[in-house]
């Protein structure tokens, strides 16, 4: 097995969205790496009290460079533009902060248009603000969202006509396209029991995101005990 090793594109509000990632993505593959990667933050809270602060987590204060992020499928589309060989993925994408087909048809037309190069790296999230600003779904029930997206994305992947039904959405059988050029590598983030046992049913890789190197080879014996 051979080493891959990728680059975060610069998303920050300290560089300049009209040419960072473009020339960012172009000196990537130029040089020789494997991949790009996007991550997605939606905003920076004033108030970070309690549940507000990173991770949830009380009296953490957020980076303050997560005050303006460029969109991470935006940024894709830019480097797939300009390159022809690195992979595209997101590390990670908040699949719950989006309706769910919408959101499937995005990731599909940039591995189409790509010619198959995007690996959707995804996440349940973790900030209440974010889901109260935008999300279809309230945050406590993030992780069906995740679940739903995942169904929803595999049946509109699939081959026309495509179909889908839960008490929330209704694709009545149609056509729905672009499809991936590939079947798009699916990479899910977390580390608790509930994350771990989704990542082995239904994931093609894991993002540990978060954990320190040493602790990544053990997390899936310890992490959600």
């Amino acid at each position: 097995m051979s080493l891959k090793v990728g680059i975060g594109l610069p998303l920050l509000k300290n560089f300049d969205p009209a040419t960072a990632v473009t020339r960012a993505a172009r000196a990537v593959e130029d040089i020789g790496y494997d991949s790009v990667w996007a991550f997605e933050r939606l905003l920076l809270p004033v108030d970070q009290s309690g549940e507000h602060g990173l991770y949830r987590m009380p009296g953490v204060p957020w980076p303050e460079r997560y005050g303006s992020v460029l969109d991470p499928l935006v940024a894709l589309t830019l480097a797939a533009a300009v390159t022809q060989r690195v992979e595209l993925g997101t590390c990670v994408l908040v699949a719950p902060l989006h309706v769910p087909a919408r959101l499937a048809r995005t990731l599909a037309s940039i591995d189409a248009a790509s010619g198959g190069r995007l690996v959707a790296g995804i996440g349940s999230g973790w900030s209440i603000d974010e889901f109260a600003a935008v999300a279809p779904r309230p945050f406590a029930e993030r992780g069906a969202a995740l679940d739903e997206f995942l169904d929803v994305a595999e049946a509109l992947w699939g081959t026309d006509p495509v179909s889908f039904r839960n008490e929330r959405y209704e694709v009545a059988p149609a056509e729905f396209g672009p499809k991936p050029a590939r079947p798009i590598p699916v990479y899910l983030g977390g580390n608790s029991e509930v994350a771990l046992r989704r990542i082995a049913r239904r994931a093609d890789g894991w993002l540990p995101t978060g954990l320190q190197p040493e602790a990544v080879g053990g997390c899936w014996g310890g992490c959600g005990s």
